[in-house]
């Protein structure tokens, strides 16, 4: 398989949560401008998140489809040919609104965005995504297939490097199908007790059944540093 070297790069509380009240300390606030500098040090020309987080990134925003219907467009679309960075974005349902093909937010790099859809997912959401001059790509039928998704990012847009940042399903899905290389996780020296919030990696339903072998994954430690606020950078290979 020819694939993106894939990074999941994670800012978590010492308890393994990826958000919360954490967030608000000054351990937090010092910790989360420690990770934006080392995402942005690993020069990867594509950051990768989960359907919820994005949703947050879009203030929850809902495709209007009322117009839109099936156009008979092919599985994977490419609005542009290159880009310096992208925003690579899971919506197995066709959930997210988008305003445009260009992902903005202060402090971050414009860039395209590509949606990882499936074969089921409503054909008049591709045809909403193309008016919105956004791409896309189906990885699977039914449920999500990480590798097919990783080698459409490569053979279709040149993408050579990709940071999984969350949320915790995401996480999974790539690290369980054995796409992940490299596990970078930024560690805040607080903790806010919450049982509600999501970890660092998280089963979906579909794994529920699977025997725990098949399921279990290990790491092996390449690097620790300090990092400022005492939080600490840890840097694992993943083993198997």
């Amino acid at each position: 398989m020819v694939k993106p070297y894939t990074i999941c790069h994670i800012l978590s509380a010492l308890d393994g949560k990826i958000s919360g009240d954490f967030f608000q300390t000054e351990s937090g606030k010092s910790a989360s401008g420690e990770y934006a500098k080392l995402r942005n040090e690993f020069n990867a020309e594509a950051w990768l998140f989960g359907t919820t987080t994005t949703k947050t990134f879009t203030h929850f925003k809902k495709p209007d489809l009322a117009t839109f219907q099936d156009d008979g467009s092919s599985k994977d679309h490419l609005a542009v040919n290159s880009a310096k960075m992208f925003y690579v974005s899971l919506d197995t349902k066709g959930e997210i609104g988008w305003d445009s093909g260009t992902f903005k937010k202060e402090g971050r790099p414009d860039a395209h965005i590509i949606e990882i859809i499936l074969e089921t997912t409503d054909p008049a959401y591709r045809a909403y995504l193309k008016e919105r001059g956004v791409s896309y790509i189906t990885a699977g039928k039914d449920s999500l297939d990480c590798k097919v998704a990783m080698e459409k990012l490569y053979h279709l847009f040149g993408i050579q490097k990709v940071l999984i940042c969350g949320g915790g399903l995401a996480n999974w899905s790539f690290l369980s199908q054995g796409v992940v290389d490299q596990l970078s996780i930024v560690l805040t020296p607080a903790v806010d007790g919450s049982s509600e919030t999501p970890s660092i990696f998280e089963r979906g339903i579909s794994n529920a059944s699977r025997p725990l072998d098949s399921l279990t994954k290990e790491f092996k430690l390449e690097d620790i540093n300090i990092l400022t606020g005492n939080s600490i950078w840890l840097n694992y290979s993943v083993k198997n």
